[in-house]
């Protein structure tokens, strides 16, 4: 086998996709498409267009009014708390009932995704066969980008200050409301009153975290789209055995993963028929190199899977480094949570940093070593799941 992940040639990918500024229904956004349909052509890998309708709703609407009626939520608890009685414990309830919710928007997307919308879009996919089928690798990553008004630093910290706090008030309305039922005469003072505010507070400034088309989006995502590129060209010239690659390039992941959920709907049955597995890249490396895979997510962790994740820190160990593995209880979604609720055998490899959704995501800041890593320990995890199908065997 003559196969070698070319990180120079990733590396331009991204240069060519970073020029472009990607927001769905944006001519960058279409420009992107075309740009990913040639490349597909010039490997011999064709890029079939699924299109799709969608909405913006869960972006600029459903999160900003989620916020809003958690902090309306938060700020009822603190005037019961100021009255104090009995009540406190409906609001506490509410209140942690409203937290607990919090945990779970990514899965909302999925809902907004399914009604559609007056918007186009599509997802393009390529298939590297294998020369006999038992199964599918799906390897995917989003084109689109977005800028926000937050820096992700402070949007992630004033989450979890609002939620931390927000549970402390309404753990503090339960016990007063029990205490009021016990007939004690709970008083508080006006202080108490005013940092009971904090939650409702700090949850209500993130309605004013607004989207916009400033980040050239070279992390996040054209290095997702670099790395499956590049691990598809390889493939071609050395197909797998028995399982057939497909390459998802999803679009509109920003505004509410729309393109994977929709892809999810469209194939679920035909792919469910035979073993499946689903490499996800979405800001595959950080800043400083390192690979990261999200090994759980939401509150109680959904975990993602084992299979996938051993193979990929075994390959890692392998090659002389480290994955480590990364759980997101809230503030973050990618494209293969919608496949991990569904019962698939997903992944995704995932970075955190402070500079996506930012114009200052740049070409300049892509770590050409974690490129290349990420795209050699793909390779290492397909040729692995491929040999777990010898030849003659039923999946």
């Amino acid at each position: 086998m003559k196969e070698h992940f070319d990180s120079q040639r990733a590396h331009g990918v991204i240069s060519d996709l970073a020029a472009m500024r990607r927001f769905p229904g944006t001519e960058g956004e279409a420009r992107a498409r075309a740009y990913l349909i040639e490349a597909g052509r010039k490997m011999g890998v064709p890029m079939r267009e699924e299109q799709f309708t969608y909405s913006t709703r869960a972006l600029k609407v459903y999160i900003p009014v989620a916020s809003l009626c958690a902090a309306s939520v938060c700020a009822a608890g603190s005037i019961s708390y100021l009255y104090s009685s009995w009540f406190n414990l409906v609001t506490g309830a509410l209140v942690l009932v409203a937290i607990y919710l919090s945990f779970k928007w990514s899965g909302g997307f999925e809902k907004s995704a399914g009604k559609g919308g007056p918007l186009e879009s599509a997802n393009l996919v390529g298939v590297v066969p294998g020369r006999e089928s038992r199964g599918t690798v799906l390897l995917s990553a989003h084109y689109d980008a977005k800028s926000q008004v937050m820096p992700v630093v402070m949007r992630a910290g004033l989450f979890i200050v609002g939620a931390l706090s927000a549970a402390v008030l309404g753990a503090a309305l339960i016990v007063t409301g029990v205490l009021e039922a016990a007939g004690v005469d709970v008083r508080i003072v006006g202080l108490l009153f005013w940092i009971s505010l904090l939650p409702t507070v700090v949850i209500f400034s993130q309605v004013f975290n607004f989207t916009g088309n400033r980040s050239p989006g070279a992390l996040d995502n054209a290095a997702g789209e670099a790395v499956i590129l590049e691990v598809a060209r390889v493939l071609k010239e050395s197909p797998l055995e028995n399982l057939d690659v497909r390459v998802a390039s999803f679009g509109c992941e920003e505004v509410g993963l729309t393109g994977s959920i929709k892809y999810l709907a469209a194939h679920t049955e035909e792919l469910a028929e035979k073993p499946c597995f689903i490499l996800n890249f979405d800001m595959p490396f950080s800043p400083s190199g390192r690979l990261m895979l999200n090994t759980a997510f939401e509150f109680p962790p959904r975990r993602t899977s084992a299979k996938l994740n051993g193979l990929a820190r075994d390959a890692a160990q392998e090659m002389g480094f480290e994955i480590h593995g990364i759980y997101l209880p809230l503030g973050a979604a990618a494209d293969h949570m919608p496949w991990t609720r569904s019962g698939f055998e997903a992944t995704g490899f995932i970075s955190t940093t402070t500079y996506v959704h930012s114009p200052r995501d740049t070409l300049e800041r892509i770590n050409r070593e974690g490129l290349r890593r990420t795209g050699e320990v793909a390779l290492a995890v397909v040729r692995a799941l491929d040999k777990e199908f010898p030849l003659g065997t039923d999946p």
